[in-house]
């Protein structure tokens, strides 16, 4: 069974500022800094273009999720998407055969705000997708977004 969650926020930087942070290994700094006890990330190949992979680890006092090994396989510049999937452990552990997440950098009509979207994609048995849940992601964009919004990348 295919499940799709998606949610949107807006953030007070402009989308080239935004893209600059989500496309490159910005992002990865921002989550070891501001996150690291909740999260344990390293890159364990790649420069932070596409073929990069990523290990997450959560700290077992926050999360059940078995620690993930996650790959960007696609980084847009375009159309400011970046596409990650989990390739080892995690969810897939957990009996999904598919997790991805996507995150889009979208242009609004003000100056200075941008929306970042975030959608995550997952194929599994039904028991299993139904505890999906995009609140954790969305409360990590947030700690994204407010370093964004002030400078601290």
């Amino acid at each position: 069974m295919f499940g799709k969650q998606s949610s949107e926020v807006e953030i007070k930087a402009s989308s080239s500022k935004a893209w600059s942070v989500y496309s490159t290994l910005k992002v990865c700094s921002i989550i070891q800094s501001e996150l690291s006890h909740l999260i344990g990330l390293e890159i364990i190949q790649g420069n932070g273009e596409e073929g990069t992979v990523a290990q997450i680890t959560p700290h077992p006092d926050v999360s059940t999720l078995p620690a993930y090994k996650e790959k960007f396989t696609k980084i847009d510049h375009e159309n400011r998407v970046k596409i990650l999937e989990v390739i080892e452990g995690g969810q897939l552990d957990l009996g999904f055969t598919c997790y991805r997440m996507i995150y889009k950098v979208i242009n609004t009509q003000k100056e200075d705000s941008t929306t970042i979207r975030v959608t995550i994609e997952y194929e599994g048995l039904e028991d299993v997708i139904a505890s999906t849940n995009i609140a954790p992601v969305m409360k990590v964009l947030e700690v994204i977004n407010h370093c964004i919004e002030n400078d601290k990348y």
